[in-house]
């Protein structure tokens, strides 16, 4: 009897479903790509590119066997019977109205998800990340990598400085946030002051002295 109600339910919700419609699905089985989930007699699958905006290592991060969500059909091969399903898809896309809501100039705060020799990407947002490069981090030039001062996880504070929606990017910056000693330069150390430094570095041509962290002179 179970049998024939579960094949009656398929045959009545191939015959209805269409693309773009929201439907209720019970995660059924979980895997490395994708959800598989159970509209009442017909399987879907909810690849893990269509569960969120934002960045899914596993599925098994976002859902558990037998937890039930809205979701929307976004793809339907009738003739296999495939059915695409996305989570996702059930809000705005973050990027289309992003310059409405992030400008060049703003301060704000993000987490950390992922540092590189480069910089380290920063979740401002589900689905909208920055690059905050590591030359944007500090005012001193010894910095050479980004996990001396952050690591993933870690929630910072930065400022905006450029802002690609046709690319989807956003450059982030960090020292901007910290006094710049360049800036204050004239006041602590005026022209003709004597001062005392460490040397940094030997050329042909001279001899690099740092008289503040941050601050080189030849």
């Amino acid at each position: 009897i179970l049998e024939e109600e579960r094949e009656t339910g398929r045959k009545e919700i191939l015959e209805r479903i269409q693309e773009g419609m929201i439907v209720e699905g019970k995660v059924k089985n979980i895997t490395e790509y994708g959800v598989f989930m159970d509209l009442g007699g017909l399987d879907g699958l909810m690849h893990i590119t269509d569960m969120s905006y934002g960045k899914v290592t596993r599925p098994s991060e976002m859902c558990k066997v037998g937890d039930v969500f809205r979701v929307k059909v976004i793809r339907f091969d009738r003739e296999k019977e495939r059915i695409s399903l996305g989570l996702k898809q059930m809000k705005s896309d973050p990027w289309e109205d992003i310059d409405a809501r992030y400008r060049p100039g703003m301060k704000l705060s993000g987490r950390v998800t992922n540092t590189t020799r480069y910089g380290a990407f920063i979740e401002l947002e589900e689905g909208v990340e920055g690059l905050l490069h590591v030359s944007e981090m500090s005012w001193s030039k010894r910095l050479r990598d980004p996990s001396e001062v952050m690591k993933v996880g870690d929630t910072v504070e930065v400022v905006i400085l450029r802002l690609e929606k046709e690319h989807k990017k956003i450059s982030l910056g960090l020292k901007q946030l910290l006094a710049n000693p360049w800036e204050q330069l004239r006041e602590t150390h005026p022209e003709g002051s004597e001062v005392e430094g460490v040397v940094k570095n030997v050329t042909d041509f001279g001899v690099f002295v740092e008289v503040e962290d941050g601050v080189e002179g030849l």
